[in-house]
């Protein structure tokens, strides 16, 4: 446990030299921004509607799981699974007395951390930007405790997201680069932007995952536990091929 530990700290010891780090929170932080001037658009043009922090929530949840933040977090998985490649740094990494299996747990870990740090900071960008709307034009419940409701439902969402983007490890790995993966999550996100209110969305794992945390799935006809066996399924999947995969790799 301590080496794996150690192994993640230097991981992330690696990322405060990378202008990935920052480039990520700055395309995340773009949900907000969009919610911002969704909410003064709203207000100029219909003066009369009231709009609460609790829809401000709940609109940006497509944004974060279905739209913006996927692609964000597979140009990071690609990052991570792809950088030993492109740097040439896997030859020298592998001599070491660290299993491959272990590297793989700590790129992963890595990605978890990094994808709760981009929600939680997607989810405080809101709640700002929501509080500046509230000082000019007033927002209906504009509290923390409305805020922490949604925060739970983000990070929910955010291990949910998590799981269906593991396969993208596997293709980072297989081809050694962001272009494909990144081609991939596009055709994926614009699956899931067509599904968003369709029933059968909840046979499409990218969007089940959406209609779970918004409590939607019972509403598709659906049980539950085939929209989560379609996204374990993918997950497990994704997991595995990357850690074979891994296993067999030949670095000559």
């Amino acid at each position: 446990m301590v080496e794996l530990l150690n192994l993640v700290h230097c991981e992330l010891l690696k990322l405060k030299r990378s202008k990935m780090v920052l480039i990520s929170i700055l395309g995340v932080l773009s949900t907000p921004c969009l919610m911002f001037a969704e909410a003064l658009q709203n207000h100029f043009r219909h003066p009369e509607r009231i709009i609460t922090l609790s829809d401000i929530y709940s609109n940006s949840l497509m944004y974060v799981m279905l739209l913006t933040n996927m692609v964000i977090y597979v140009a990071i998985i690609a990052y991570l699974f792809s950088r030993e490649y492109s740097e040439h740094t896997l030859k020298t990494i592998l001599p070491i007395p660290i299993s491959r299996t272990r590297l793989l747990i700590v790129k992963f870990f890595t990605l978890f951390l990094w994808i709760i740090m981009l929600t939680g900071v997607t989810w405080i960008g809101i709640f700002i930007l929501s509080g500046i709307y509230h000082i000019a034009f007033h927002l209906e419940g504009y509290c923390l405790f409305t805020a922490s409701v949604w925060l739970l439902k983000f990070l929910f969402g955010g291990v949910l997201m998590f799981a269906t983007v593991s396969p993208f490890a596997y293709i980072a790995q297989k081809t050694k680069g962001f272009v494909v993966p990144i081609i991939i999550a596009s055709v994926i996100v614009m699956g899931s932007a067509a599904l968003s209110n369709q029933d059968m969305g909840a046979l499409y794992p990218w969007t089940a995952t959406f209609f779970i945390v918004n409590e939607r799935i019972q509403n598709t006809g659906y049980p539950m536990f085939l929209s989560v066996g379609l996204i374990t399924f993918v997950s497990v999947m994704g997991f595995l091929l990357t850690f074979f995969h891994f296993k067999k790799e030949d670095l000559k």
